[in-house]
């Protein structure tokens, strides 16, 4: 059994460098250049900029050194702090998942995990509305305003949103197509959406191999870092 993890550092109790923000260093230490980094990523010049100026924001050292040529010119380099963040990420990276193909590993609760940007914030009186994005797709959990406070949580940030097999509705909510990759049992299925995998327990509309379902917002969990 191997259980996949994802490492994510923290600055200042907020969330500073992910997976994908060390691909985006990486990548504008090879091409020299933000808006090239961007483009090698498939990602927007807007998205890497905003990823690079909220991870300056947060970090103790200046991470990326620029020279003015204009709106989208000039260059960029890392500094030796950005190195070595780099050079400590994936050591700690390797060792993570050196523990999480151990078989000793304890059994972690079989739960769906998706790694989601807050985008949307919203309170009410009695709960908080969280919009997160993954891939082209956006999923909202709801918390309760004590648990908005303790998270801590930030516009731009990535965080865990857990949920189980149970939290499929049938409410016209949190509602996605996804790709059917296994009919484990009559109520059980193994769903892939913007290449995350699911679990779900419940009764489904399927065609062909396109699925659809929704999942309960009251029923996703938020968290920070290793789950």
């Amino acid at each position: 059994m191997e259980i996949g993890t994802k490492l994510f550092f923290n600055e200042k109790d907020r969330g500073f460098l992910g997976k994908g923000r060390i691909e985006l260093l990486k990548a504008i230490e090879k091409y020299g250049s933000i808006n090239k980094a961007a483009k090698a990523l498939g990602i927007s010049y807007k998205k890497a900029w905003e990823s690079v100026s909220a991870m300056n924001a947060l970090s103790p050292q200046p991470l990326i050194l620029s020279q003015t040529g204009g709106k989208r010119g000039g260059g960029s380099e890392l500094t030796p702090y950005a190195k070595e963040l780099i050079e400590r990420y994936e050591e700690a990276d390797k060792t993570i998942q050196k523990i999480a193909k151990n078989p000793v590993v304890p059994k972690i609760s079989a739960r769906n995990k998706i790694y989601v940007t807050v985008k949307k914030i919203k309170q009410k009186k009695d709960e908080v509305i969280v919009t997160g994005s993954f891939g082209k797709e956006k999923i909202k959990a709801i918390i309760t305003p004590e648990a908005l406070k303790e998270l801590d949580l930030h516009l731009g940030e990535e965080v865990w949103f857990v949920f189980k097999a149970s939290a499929v509705n049938a409410k016209d909510e949190n509602c996605f197509k996804g790709s059917l990759i296994e009919k484990i049992s009559e109520n059980r299925v193994k769903v892939e959406v913007e290449d995350q995998i699911f679990f779900l327990n419940g009764k489904f509309k399927i065609k062909g191999f396109a699925i659809y379902f929704c999942i309960d917002p009251h029923e996703i969990m938020i968290f920070k870092g290793l789950v």
